[in-house]
Parts: C-alpha cells; structure tokens; sequence
C-alpha cells in the first residue's frame, strides 16, 4: 500500500502490531516449554523485543511505538510468569517475578521513548515540508511579480543589509510614443497592448538566462550574469537584443499598421545590488554608474534614430564586434567620461552562441 502511495489504516496498523508482538510470544512459549529453560528469556527474548520496538520508531507515530511497548511489556511479562509457574525453577520466586517484571517495565519505557522520538521526528519532518512548501509559494507570489532569479535572490538574502558588487550586462528597454499612443486608447486597450508586447519581451529575456528588475509603463530594466552568475553574459544580453528587436517588428498594434518601435542600450560593467527601500517596503535592484551609462546609452537611440546601441565594454566582449557599427565617443548626462557607442543594424547576421 506505501509502494502505491495510499496510506494504510489505522486497524491493518493495529493487526500488524498485534501478529509483530503476539508472534514472539507465542515462539518465546514454544522454547521454554519444549527447552525446559527460561534462559531464551534472558538475552534473545530482549533483544528481539527491543527491535522491534526501535522499528516499530520507523511508523513516527507516538500511539503506535507505545502500543507497542505495551504489547511487548505484556508478552514478555506474560511468558516469564507463565515460564516460572511452569518450571517453577530453584531459588526465589518472586525474586525472579520482581526482575522480569522490571524488564517488562524496561520495554515498556523503550517504546514509550521510540513514540516520543518518532514523534519528535515526524514534527521535524512537517516543519521542514511546510516550510519548504511556504518557500515554493513565496518564490511562485515572487515570481508572478519579479523574475524567477530576483525572487529567488531575494529569499536567499532577504536578511542581508548591505549590498554586493557583481560584475555583468544591463540592458534598459523603451517603447517609443507609448504616451501617444495611451492617450488615443482606452485603459483596457492600453493594458492589452501592454500585456501583448512585454509577454514575448520577459520570455526573450529569460530564455537568454536574464531578469528583469523592473517593468515601467513604457519599458523594462533587465540584467544578465549579476543575480545568477553568467560568464555568458554579454553575449547572452547581445542574442537577447536581436531577438527582441526581431519580435517587435513583427507586432502591429496601431490601427494604421504602423510597426511598434523601441530603443535598447546595453551595457556592461560593475554594479551594486542589494533590496533598496525601507523596512516597510524594498525592492531588489541594481545601482551604480554602469546602470545610469546603460540608460544614457538607450536614450540615445533617440539622438541617432537608431533601435539598438551598446557600449564599447560590451561589444568588446563579443565575437561579432567587427560586424557593428562605431558611432565615436558620446558625452552622456551625468557621467564625467565620454561613452564609446556601437550600433546594431537591422541588416545585422545573428552571431550564434
């Protein structure tokens, strides 16, 4: 019945208790009665006993183990009273009765300790599914909110206070003309563009092993290689963009067929990351210069009427550099160094991994 996965009453439990503890007993009666002897009692009939009553541990459950021990006190007690009336052996009767008696009382107290340590272990065993239960539905909650490796980067350091450095890719994504176009639609056609558009979008990103830290109305900020280690990373966030930008070429949400246009900026560098917020709310993030480069670099899609740009830390990385385009050294805002830019052409071959 276990091997099939259904659980076994509690009556067959009770019967196999019964035929497990009334067997001995009746073996125990045979020996001594055709031995002549009580020493079977002595060591054999323990120990037997005694095993049982360990395995009788494996059912972890209290009721069973000291239903047990009672059976056992009782069959044990049973054959040496019986034995010692039979023989009736030289020396003192009741002598031998007080011992065999305690030695009853012996296997009575080792069941009543397998009860209280299978019980022990079976709220061990509850607390640890349930916990690792209460982890899978956090992480499932998570997920439906964050990405799979932000959810799960947040669980394993959900206590830390300080934040870490990791080496790898941003990428920031924007929709072009999304507030024209949501001042033209209802809310539930802008939700349904919306839900149209970023669901091919998320799993692009998480086929090539990214995470997207956050969803704005018009557009995301991914990552790759920095809450899962990624050696891969540039080439990961590179494929990423490609397919990204095939994908949306082939949308039309407007009514006049026109295509829906993006900017992707990629970058590569060391971040922070760590929750950011306070004790009543945080959010897992990554910060740092190379986040704010990424997001000067997509804006300058903008400035070149390009789709798709990225820095020269990142195309350095990949094996298809010679096939992009070097639009020079760019001052951005905020950032004290000109950014070296390359920009990725529709006309671009797929470099495969």
């Amino acid at each position: 019945m276990i091997k099939n996965n259904r659980s076994v009453p509690k009556r067959i439990l009770i019967l196999n208790l019964l035929v497990e503890f009334g067997l001995p007993a009746i073996i125990l009666y045979n020996i001594v009665k055709y031995d002549n002897s009580l020493l079977v009692l002595e060591y054999d009939g323990l120990t037997f006993y005694f095993l049982l009553l360990m395995l009788s541990a494996m059912h972890l459950d209290l009721k069973i183990s000291v239903g047990a021990g009672v059976l056992a006190c009782i069959g044990y007690f049973g054959v040496s009273y019986w034995g010692i009336q039979f023989l009736k052996p030289e020396g003192d009767i009741d002598q031998m009765i007080e011992i065999y008696s305690m030695r009853s009382l012996g296997l009575l107290s080792a069941g009543v300790i397998a009860g209280v340590v299978a019980a022990e272990i079976r709220k061990r065993v509850n607390n640890l599914l349930k916990a690792k239960d209460t982890q899978n539905e956090i992480e499932s909650l998570l997920g439906q909110q964050l990405s799979k490796g932000v959810a799960q980067e947040l669980i394993l350091h959900r206590n830390d206070t300080v934040g870490q450095k990791v080496f790898g890719s941003i990428m920031f994504l924007d929709i072009r003309n999304f507030t024209v176009m949501a001042d033209h639609q209802s809310p539930e056609e802008t939700i349904e563009f919306q839900n149209a558009i970023f669901d091919p979008l998320i799993r692009i990103i998480e086929k090539n092993n990214g995470i997207i830290h956050q969803i704005l109305g018009d557009g995301f900020m991914a990552s790759f290689g920095i809450a899962v280690k990624n050696d891969k990373h540039a080439e990961d966030a590179y494929h990423a963009g490609l397919e990204i930008i095939e994908a949306i070429n082939h949308l039309r949400p407007f009514e006049n067929e026109d295509s829906t246009i993006v900017g992707i900026g990629l970058h590569c560098g060391e971040v922070i990351t760590g929750n950011i917020g306070n004790e009543i709310r945080k959010q897992f993030s990554i910060a740092g210069k190379n986040v704010i480069i990424a997001s000067r670099i997509e804006q300058l899609n903008k400035n070149f009427k390009t789709q798709f740009l990225l820095s020269k830390q990142l195309a350095n990385l990949l094996d298809c550099k010679k096939e992009l385009i070097d639009l020079g050294s760019v001052k951005v805002k905020g950032i004290e160094e000109e950014v070296n830019v390359f920009q990725v052409t529709e006309e671009l071959c797929y470099c495969h991994k």
